[in-house]
């Protein structure tokens, strides 16, 4: 009986993973590309159990599942450093997680983090307004107008930001906001941030091609950092690239770790994902890429040390 479940299980493994390469066709194979590295790492040690009791057809079974999926994984084995020169700039994209139980600990881990550029999605007044607030922080900020308490995707900077836009319509590009920030010294950075609806939705094709006409105004080089909804190694992210003429920061940090909505109600996520990116122009030079803990988010901000060249 164990050996017809080590069997099955190693066939159902293939099934899964081969489904995840058809992930721009339908949500639910997107959902199987986003476990890639996790069902990767699952036949593997099926292969190890199944040649421990000896059945080789299961055990190369899964260890071709287990190659396939690691053949798919591409930008976590790249660098995320890149050499450089030019103006230093440190840029911060947190999801501040609109049902954050403790904004007051994360307005002061943002405020302590102390980022040239930051990006907050999810972004709750409580964090924004009043003293010790992000607004009391950062002279130069791209905010919604909406007076409800989520203003969700805004730019808070400390270099004066021009070609200012927001985007609410998520059925035409990711809720957003689009600036260009004028760092001095002769150099600009063109910045997008965002936030993308989950897979089963049905619009992130929509949402990555519109960041086409909100990069199009914008200076180079190009930042985009957004909560992609999406692995690094998706196709969404791949569409992001090509639009924005941008390529992910490269490395594997775990961003997320809440709980997987089901019908039987939600289930913690035990490893959690990598959906939270930075995108950016060829020639910007990468120093130290972290992540960061948001208290009372679900999320881990993504840190990023920049060289920016002058224009």
């Amino acid at each position: 009986m164990a050996r017809k479940l080590i069997f099955l299980l190693s066939g159902l493994l293939f099934a899964g993973i081969a489904a995840g390469y058809g992930a721009e066709w339908h949500p639910l194979l997107a959902a199987a590309a986003d476990f890639r590295l996790h069902l990767a790492v699952l036949a593997g040690g099926l292969g190890v159990v199944a040649s421990i009791f000896v059945l080789r057809g299961a055990a190369v079974l899964a260890f071709l599942s287990a190659a396939i999926a690691a053949s798919g994984l591409g930008p976590i084995f790249e660098p995320a450093e890149r050499p450089g020169e030019g103006r230093a700039v440190t840029v911060l994209y947190a999801n501040l997680w609109d049902r954050n139980p403790d904004p007051i600990a994360m307005r002061a881990a943002l405020i302590a983090a102390d980022a040239d550029i930051l990006i907050t999605s999810e972004t709750m007044r409580s964090v924004t307004d009043g003293a010790g607030g992000l607004r009391s922080h950062y002279p130069y900020r791209l905010t919604s107008l909406s007076p409800g308490p989520v203003l969700r995707t805004a730019i808070w900077s400390k270099f004066p930001l021009r070609q200012t836009k927001l985007y609410p319509n998520n059925t035409i590009a990711p809720t957003g906001a689009a600036a260009t920030a004028e760092l001095g010294r002769g150099a600009r950075l063109g910045v997008i941030g965002g936030h993308f609806s989950r897979a089963g939705e049905g619009l992130q094709k929509a949402q990555a091609d519109g960041l086409a006409d909100m990069a199009a105004p914008l200076a180079r080089p190009l930042l985009v950092a957004a909560d992609f909804n999406a692995a690094p190694w998706s196709w969404v992210v791949r569409r992001a690239e090509a639009v924005t003429r941008t390529r992910i920061l490269g490395g594997h940090r775990i961003t997320w770790k809440g709980q997987y909505p089901t019908p039987l109600g939600p289930v913690p996520a035990p490893w959690g994902h990598q959906i939270d990116h930075v995108l950016l122009s060829e020639g910007v030079g990468v120093g130290e890429v972290s992540t960061i803990r948001l208290p009372g988010s679900d999320h881990r901000g993504v840190w990023v040390q920049l060289l920016i060249p002058a224009q």
